[in-house]
């Protein structure tokens, strides 16, 4: 099992400083130049299937290597629970104009106004990586497509969670592929509890983070989900 991980291509909220996550922008032509000029190196890794956030620009980044290493979209698989941080009012702001240190903190742990912390978004995105890891990425070359909030709880995965002031540094740039060692997961990272234990020591769900654990059924529909045949689309088709 091999894991990579990439930030899909620029967009025009990249382009401009901004946050996005719901806004769910498209890929701007450098955007898709970017994942174009990418394409080589990925196949060089030999991938068997792309696990991508649900975003408009994940998904045409997914597309477009899947095209090139005639991967079948069957072995696309959205992952609607690895969306990227919700920023609430701060999503479309001037990253100039605000202090994402202060929001993008472990220690800190400060929700943007009206939407998520760092520790909800990973709260949501790991026991669904965790389920991935342990279920459907055994004796697979993997390639996970998604948002710079997403990729930096990723990272959290792989080298386990940040004591206080010891954060992963997790500096993402866009269609750069980082790989991943799945032989040095913490043991305490295999287990969503542990993981949400962690995460919110109180017991007590945040108002945007209630129950994150997956339930049998749910892990039943996401293997139905990447075995279940997808009809081809284009790039061009979503524009």
């Amino acid at each position: 099992m091999k894991i990579y991980a990439m930030l899909h291509g620029q967009t025009k909220y990249d382009a401009d400083g901004r946050l996005h996550g719901k806004s769910d922008p498209h890929l701007s032509d450098k955007g898709k130049g970017q994942v174009q000029e990418i394409v080589e190196t990925v196949k060089s890794k030999g991938i068997d299937m792309i696990l991508s956030a649900p975003h408009k620009c994940t998904m045409e980044t997914s597309w477009i290597i899947a095209e090139y290493l005639d991967l079948d979209e069957s072995k696309i698989v959205k992952g609607m629970r690895i969306y990227e941080r919700e920023f609430g009012d701060y999503e479309g702001a001037l990253i100039s104009e605000i202090d994402v240190n202060l929001f993008t903190s472990w220690s800190a742990n400060t929700p943007t106004p009206n939407g998520e912390t760092i520790r909800e978004t990973a709260a949501r995105v790991i026991p669904y990586i965790n389920n991935m890891v342990k279920l459907l990425f055994k004796g697979k070359t993997v390639l996970i497509i998604a948002n710079r909030h997403v990729l930096k709880v990723l990272f959290w995965y792989f080298t386990g969670l940040p004591e206080a002031g010891k954060e992963t540094v997790a500096e993402t740039e866009h269609c750069v592929i980082y790989e991943f060692d799945t032989e040095n997961i913490p043991p305490e990272m295999m287990d969503s509890q542990s993981v949400l234990s962690r995460i919110n020591p109180s017991g007590k769900p945040g108002k945007r983070n209630k129950d994150r654990i997956l339930t049998q059924p749910e892990i039943d529909d996401i293997v139905e989900e990447i075995e279940k045949p997808r009809n081809r689309r284009s790039v061009a088709s979503n524009k």
